[in-house]
């Protein structure tokens, strides 16, 4: 199973970032070989206010 670089991560936002800022980068790693080792990251969809999180932050997910 991967693993991550933190057991927890958390970020405090300024208001009104800027579309596109980066608010936190996460970091996992597999000891799998190959396509097997590849980590692909995704937000489990949630709401804020009413609004779907999506709404207001993206996953890159190659990167995290």
């Amino acid at each position: 199973a991967p693993v991550f670089a933190e057991e927890r991560y958390s970020a405090r936002l300024a208001e009104n970032n800027a579309a596109g800022a980066l608010v936190l980068r996460v970091r996992a790693t597999d000891a799998d070989w190959g396509q097997n080792a590849r980590v692909r990251y995704r937000l489990s969809e949630g709401r804020v206010r009413g609004a779907p999180l999506s709404s207001y932050v993206s996953v890159q997910a190659e990167t995290g």
